[in-house]
């Protein structure tokens, strides 16, 4: 037996208490009336008489209890469990089991299910074991326990999914897993087929505890051989009939043999466009190119297919294309017999071929309020409008259009405040001049939409403002750009269901040189871009959400995915959209009352290479740092409050001496009424 806190042992010094008092307590002898003691003859006592113990039981009593008490705030234990506690615990095993698409190939996944029931069935009766199964996420599929047949049956339930897969995910899973155990042996089984594209080597590395071991089990087919369609690159949205871009698919030969005579199909809605052939070399690639095709109006179903082999999920490649109508684009300018201030505006929307925007400029007195309608977005670029089609443009941004409005020499503050000041994201003052010449535009919010392309570049900052408008933004504006001296440049608010930007400078060269640098083309389409809606994506991967936002009559679509179910796990967003997680390979279709849309979801290009991880490389990455590795074990003393605390012998001799000083208080008043008796 050990204690916990021996000071405590200290109080044991009371149990001697009770035999002081029973050798100095002092009894007066009873008074007896006596005649003289004159004819009394006095004798000196030469030896006193020895102090005896009386009351034996009574003193047993109050010893017993003080020692018990003692004991009780020492924190007794036996240390026979402690060693078995510290030495003979059971170990706790974790199974990492990928399910990730590469694990679909041919009989691997069996492999690894069968490697799983090995370790099961080579474990401990005793022992502890987790199955948790991972792709780009992870899924426990059983916590720690040591039921092994329940394992059992589980494994023949998992099967592979088409997600990617993330090991240092999965480790780290374990890691926390195997945290909560205190003792016994820790151990962690990865099985996969385990890819080299798989380990993220730029991210966070995970760092394993000292106790902990991680065996990994190889179960990939060492002849596994792939072609891929990896990646598509082309317009999602064009504007006219016929495809004028390039569209371009890379092909992988995964393999070292040669694959001759590859047949490679582009098809739009299911039909055969064009097909190619193709030879690759071993480990190889080769990109080719489509053009010159006619694409349907709307939503088109298009992919590039190369024949099956034993991975088939990767030889076809989903996307789509849609043939829209240009986003119209309406600019209100102020009339003058010059050149138009919408010049530069105008060049920036023409450049391209697939352009996506149609401008319009008009003088303020030409447009009417009823037209404003077929536009998506409205730009009063230094112009005073009237009140009537004022209210016509906060109607217009309200029910979702975007406007943006630039504020120059034309622009008179007090009009634009009583005309537009309910709309605008903030109130204009007078305008202002630099006195040095120009001020730089330097402060932008990187991380907002219309900037976010130029985060690295920074060549905004080189844009000289030589005059602009003093204003004083909103309480619920945002400023996204400004002058290195504070002065708002960029401001954005909220009206309704649309959004409003104001540039207190001019989108010509009158009173900035922006429209002279490069990145005025970008910008102006960034800004359009977020005010009239970001284009599709071409395709997602699986693990991405994408989300399908509600038809011009404001309902939700009804969503399909590619094997024809009904999709009923959709969320609704606080914009009123429904997210999706994608799951599974091909064409999701939302149908809307009037028309249908899909969207394309691959596997992730990672799952196609199977080139090996290089195990040693990713074992030593996870190997606990010198510090860790030197730390000593835990020391005694915590696994000693373990044990003790799951004893608890504190708790009964607490309770014993409570009973031993109640049967001492009884004891000791019979004894004092016996004694006054007598």
């Amino acid at each position: 037996m050990a204690f916990l806190n021996p000071l405590f042992l200290i109080g044991a010094i009371a149990a001697a208490l009770p035999v002081l008092v029973h050798l100095v307590r002092r009894t007066r002898a009873p008074k007896r009336p006596f005649p003289s003691l004159m004819f009394l003859r006095r004798i000196e006592q030469k030896v006193v008489r020895k102090r005896k113990l009386r009351n034996l039981l009574l003193l047993a009593l109050r010893c017993l209890a003080l020692l018990l008490l003692a004991l009780a705030f020492a924190r007794p234990y036996f240390t026979n469990n402690l060693v078995t506690a510290s030495t003979t615990s059971s170990a706790s095993t974790v199974i990492l089991l990928d399910t990730s698409a590469s694990m679909r190939y041919a009989d691997v996944f069996e492999r690894a299910k069968t490697a799983a029931r090995n370790i099961v069935s080579n474990a401990a009766s005793d022992e502890h074991i987790a199955l948790v199964s991972f792709a780009q996420s992870y899924d426990i599929v059983r916590p720690l326990k040591n039921n092994h047949a329940e394992i059992n049956a589980l494994l023949n339930d998992v099967k592979p999914g088409l997600a990617a897969a993330d090991y240092l995910q999965a480790v780290q899973a374990a890691d926390a897993l195997l945290k909560e155990v205190k003792s016994g042996a820790k151990k962690i089984f990865l099985i996969s087929d385990f890819q080299a594209s798989n380990w993220n080597r730029a991210s966070a590395q995970v760092k394993l505890a000292p106790d902990m071991k991680l065996t990994p089990v190889e179960v990939a087919d060492a002849r596994a051989a792939n072609f891929a369609v990896t990646h598509i690159q082309a317009d999602p949205v064009v504007y006219t009939q016929k495809y004028t871009g390039k569209l371009t698919a890379q092909i992988n030969n995964f393999s070292t043999e040669i694959a001759e005579h590859l047949a490679v199909d582009f098809k739009l809605n299911d039909l055969v466009v064009e097909r190619r052939e193709i030879s690759l070399d071993g480990l190889a690639s080769e990109s080719i190119e489509f053009t010159g095709f006619n694409v349907p109006e709307g939503n088109n179903r298009a992919s590039i297919e190369i024949a099956n082999d034993a991975f088939a999920f990767d030889n076809r490649n989903y996307f789509v294309i849609r043939r829209e109508n240009q986003t119209k684009v309406l600019a209100i300018e102020t009339a003058s017999r010059g050149r138009s201030e919408s010049l530069y505006l105008q060049q920036a929307l023409l450049a391209g071929e697939n352009n996506r925007y149609a401008l319009t400029v008009k003088s303020a007195g030409t447009v009417s309020p009823n037209e404003l309608n077929e536009y998506r977005v409205i730009i009063i670029n230094d112009a005073n409008i009237s009140a009537a089609l004022a209210a016509s443009v906060k109607s217009f941004v309200e029910r979702g259009g975007g406007l943006i409005i630039a504020a120059g020499k034309h622009t008179d503050a007090a009009e634009f405040n009583r005309t537009l000041g309910n709309l605008s994201p903030a109130e204009l003052d007078d305008a202002a001049q630099q006195r040095n010449g120009y001020a730089l535009m330097s402060q932008m919010k990187t991380d907002h939409p219309i900037f976010s392309p130029f985060a690295r570049s920074g060549r905004l900052t080189s844009t000289r403002v030589y005059n602009y408008h003093r204003s004083s933004p909103k309480t619920t504006a945002e400023v996204l750009a400004a002058l290195d001296d504070g002065s708002p440049m960029l401001i954005e608010g909220l009206a309704g269901r649309g959004k409003v930007l104001l540039l207190t400078t001019t989108l010509d060269t009158a009173w900035n040189d922006l429209p002279l640098t490069a990145m005025f083309l970008p910008l102006i389409r960034q800004m359009l871009e977020h005010l009239s809606g970001e284009q599709a994506a071409l395709s997602y991967t699986v693990g991405q959400i994408f989300t399908a936002p509600p038809g011009e009559d404001g309902t939700l679509p009804a969503i399909e995915n590619p094997t024809g179910g009904r999709v009923e796990n959709a969320l609704r967003t606080a914009n009123n959209e429904l997210a999706v997680n994608a799951s599974e390979v091909g064409f999701y279709r939302l149908r809307y009352r009037d028309h249908m849309e899909n969207v394309a979801v691959n596997v992730d290009a990672r799952e196609s290479d199977f080139t090996k991880l290089n195990l040693d490389d990713f074992l030593a990455s996870l190997a606990p740092t010198a510090d860790a590795a030197n730390t000593p074990p835990l020391p005694t003393r915590q696994s000693a409050a373990e044990i003790e605390a799951r004893q608890r012998l504190w708790l009964p001799l607490i309770l014993l001496a409570l009973l031993l000083f109640v049967a001492e208080s009884l004891l000791a008043r019979r004894l004092r009424i016996a004694k006054l008796v007598g």
